[in-house]
């Protein structure tokens, strides 16, 4: 006879800059939320699992999820509460791909914003369909950026003359380094975590506090090279 499985309730929260920008949801809300829908749905054991300045684009850049994952398919969990989909997973790929975990190794995935459990059929149906159209939605927006700089190329405009200052940087580098300095993280350990993770600078070798710092006094838009102090 098989092992009874847990009655524990992981509880992912995941957020960047960008997202809590645009709908306030901060991790402390998220945990909230979380706590209070997984008590009415009669857990009574859970636990709070942090995912910080991550991209949501894949799991694999995700460990905390996947190591909840790894929990949930073992048998040491028997659901997954989150508080909106795009927490979860961006890709149609990466989200049947959990959802079929689920339903493989008997857990359950909540979502609190779709009022979903798939634990039902409808709910597995559901989710399916909302994650084909979110992904659907992203590539349309993709798509509309690729003509934005089909249109700048064919008119000659360039960056710098036309247009402004470039941004050096990826938007979701920009925004990893605000969240980070909005957990209280300095300059020097932000500098330290990239070196440490191995992500490219634009200019130099490695990451300094001094270039950190300017990224974010300057909206990381007027930094070009010579303008950066690196330290000894």
């Amino acid at each position: 006879m098989a092992a009874k499985k847990k009655e524990v309730a992981l509880l992912y929260a995941r957020v960047s800059t960008q997202m809590q920008a645009n709908d306030g949801m901060s991790l402390g809300a998220q945990e909230r939320d979380l706590k209070k829908a997984a008590n009415a749905a009669g857990f009574t054991a859970v636990e709070i699992l942090r995912e910080e300045g991550r991209s949501g684009k894949s799991i694999q850049g995700r460990p905390v999820l996947r190591a909840a994952l790894e929990r949930l398919d073992k048998g040491e969990a028997s659901a997954l509460f989150v508080t909106r989909i795009d927490r979860l997973a961006r890709s149609t790929q990466d989200f049947l791909s959990i959802v079929d975990r689920a339903h493989k190794n008997d857990w359950r995935i909540v979502m609190l914003d779709l009022n979903l459990d798939t634990a039902s059929y409808q709910g597995r149906f559901v989710v399916t369909i909302m994650s084909a159209l979110a992904e659907m939605e992203r590539a349309i927006i993709a798509e509309r950026q690729r003509d934005v700089h089909k249109d700048r190329r064919e008119k000659g405009l360039k960056w710098g003359v036309d247009l402004g200052p470039k941004r050096m940087i990826s938007d979701e580098l920009y925004s990893r380094i605000v969240e980070l300095r909005s957990l209280g993280m300095s300059f020097a350990k932000i500098a330290n975590k990239f070196n440490a993770e191995g992500i490219k600078t634009p200019f130099e070798k490695r990451w300094y506090a001094t270039t950190i710092k300017k990224y974010v006094d300057k909206g990381d838009k007027q930094i070009r090279p010579g303008e950066e102090a690196p330290q000894p």
